[in-house]
């Protein structure tokens, strides 16, 4: 396991990529590829793409059975595509699986970029967020200190109720909701380390405060009901026909 030498007292991490090699990264990171893997397991198709944190699509992509997988980032890596994420070069209703990681928290479009991903994603096609919990300690700590622009603190942390809200407009289901990591925001490896029993308090009697949210939505299309014209109605029944009378005041001609 590979460490970042940087702390908390330093003037923070390039990216959020270079975080997650630090050691609270790689604890949140190995907890999210457990709870990712049997998601992308059971997900099947052609195409996906990754969002955010193309570095580290490798590794939380194992599991995902999709045949053909890219990641938006530098144009000269193998299965990188570079684009405006918001303006995708992506024909609509081709594409089998979207991940965004920290992507919609970064960006000063997040409903450009979730209208692009509805419109590049199947029908019934699968949709997983993955962002920092702001209703958590490290949701608390980005209040204090996201003036400071220091990774991962920096951007605006969402909460799950208004994205759920956003996509429902768009015309997502939501599938699963998880919490993760619930380590305080330290970056120290000895205490790290030392916090485990912590970590379990938290689990267990605060299982709302997890770290990040990991959201999975998939791309609910509505059937349409064809409308018949008042025209083409029929009626089934025929009209009335008038019974004959018969009486004993009846004529009969001799």
């Amino acid at each position: 396991m590979r460490f970042s030498r940087q702390t908390s007292d330093s003037k923070g991490f390039a990216n959020i990529e270079d975080w997650y090699l630090s050691a609270t990264g790689q604890y949140l990171l190995e907890e999210l590829e457990g709870r990712l893997s049997p998601i992308l397991a059971t997900t099947f198709g052609y195409y996906s793409l990754q969002v955010g944190c193309a570095g580290l699509a490798d590794r939380l992509q194992q599991a995902c059975r999709v045949k053909h997988q890219f990641t938006l980032g530098e144009a000269d890596q193998e299965n990188h595509i570079q684009a405006n994420p918001s303006m995708l070069p992506v024909a609509s209703d081709s594409v089998d699986l979207v991940i965004l990681m920290h992507h919609l928290s970064n960006t000063s479009e997040p409903h450009a970029i979730l209208r692009e991903v509805f419109r590049i994603l199947i029908p019934e096609g699968k949709l997983v967020i993955i962002d920092f919990n702001p209703k958590s300690l490290w949701g608390l700590r980005h209040f204090l200190q996201s003036w400071l622009e220091h990774v991962p603190f920096n951007g605006h942390f969402y909460t799950a109720k208004r994205i759920d809200d956003w996509m429902r407009l768009l015309g997502f289901d939501q599938n699963r909701l998880y919490r993760i990591g619930y380590l305080p925001p330290i970056q120290n490896p000895s205490l790290v380390r030392h916090l485990s029993w912590l970590e379990k308090g938290m689990r267990n009697w605060l299982p709302l405060f997890g770290a990040l949210n990991l959201m999975v939505y998939s791309k609910s299309i509505s059937p349409l009901t064809p409308v018949r014209h008042r025209w083409v109605t029929r009626k089934l029944l025929p009209a009335k026909v008038a019974r004959p009378s018969v009486g004993r005041n009846m004529k009969y001609d001799r």
